[in-house]
């Protein structure tokens, strides 16, 4: 039996040799081991039991495959809350907190508002949980996303109404009108899968990455049916890739004249963050 230093020792030179982030062993052995910093450096002369060995074997057989850590310990932080997550919903990014953050601070209270394409849930919920004043919708065309959204909700004991269905149509459906919209959709074109990680690529879910019409499709779909959710001076706002602020707010000006489009850029000073009021 090997110390665990060694066993990340040698982890770390087989993720070099396959081209796969080396911090990611460290991240995977905190995470199933529910370890700190100090922890890695206080145990790294132990020597794993027959138990933690097995689990070490079995996730890390999954990570030369080049499956993210999230997927194979089952969940993600976000905004310092955990949220469970599996292949069926995207990964929480913390690039969301900042568009999440932006959103609820354009929020009176008591407004109603919903998550267009809410994958895990970590959205809708951490709004809730952030000012329970909101009345909260999320939607998602993907079935089993709704299932691990659900299951979100539960587990952080929030109330929040879920509908199955693309973009705003379960609302048009339901006849829902909300104060606030935030989406985080699909927004990669096809054709920049060469500059993405194989790990997101092979693992994370294609409806969840990727949109038709140069990455636009989803924008588009959700802005054309605006006029039938929105409450007068409802607040907007988008995740938007790094490339795509002009464009996006071409599009919304050219449909609705009257609106003022707010570009706002992340920590990492990348366009983020499409805002306005209806």
């Amino acid at each position: 039996m090997v110390k665990f230093k060694d066993f990340i020792n040698d982890a770390k030179a087989k993720c070099a040799t396959k081209d796969l982030d080396t911090s990611s062993v460290d991240w995977l052995i905190m995470d199933l081991f529910d370890w700190n910093r100090t922890d890695m450096i206080m145990k790294q002369n132990k020597i794993p039991t027959e138990m933690e060995q097995n689990k070490l074997d079995d996730a890390f057989e999954r990570l030369y495959q080049g499956e993210p850590v999230q997927y194979i310990v089952g969940f993600q932080s976000f905004y310092g809350e955990v949220f469970d997550v599996n292949q069926h919903c995207l990964i929480p990014r913390p690039e969301t907190e900042e568009v999440m953050l932006h959103f609820l601070d354009e929020l009176p209270d008591n407004s109603k508002v919903v998550d267009i394409g809410t994958g895990s849930g970590n959205i809708p919920v951490m709004l809730k949980k952030l000012n329970k004043s909101l009345e909260v919708f999320a939607t998602d065309i993907s079935l089993e996303a709704l299932k691990v959204a659900k299951s979100n909700a539960q587990k952080h004991e929030v109330d929040i109404n879920f509908l199955h269905g693309d973009c705003l149509t379960p609302l048009i459906e339901q006849q829902i009108t909300v104060d606030g919209l935030i989406s985080n959709p699909p927004y990669i074109d096809r054709k920049d899968i060469d500059i993405m990680t194989n790990s997101v690529v092979n693992f994370e879910p294609d409806s969840a990455l990727f949109a038709d019409d140069n990455g636009l499709a989803i924008y588009k779909s959700i802005l054309e049916d605006l006029p039938h959710v929105l409450n007068d001076n409802a607040k907007v706002v988008f995740e938007i890739g790094f490339n795509q602020a002009e464009i996006l707010k071409t599009i919304i000006e050219s449909l609705y004249s009257h609106i003022d489009v707010k570009i706002i850029q992340d920590i990492n000073n990348n366009d983020r963050i499409i805002s306005f009021n209806w």
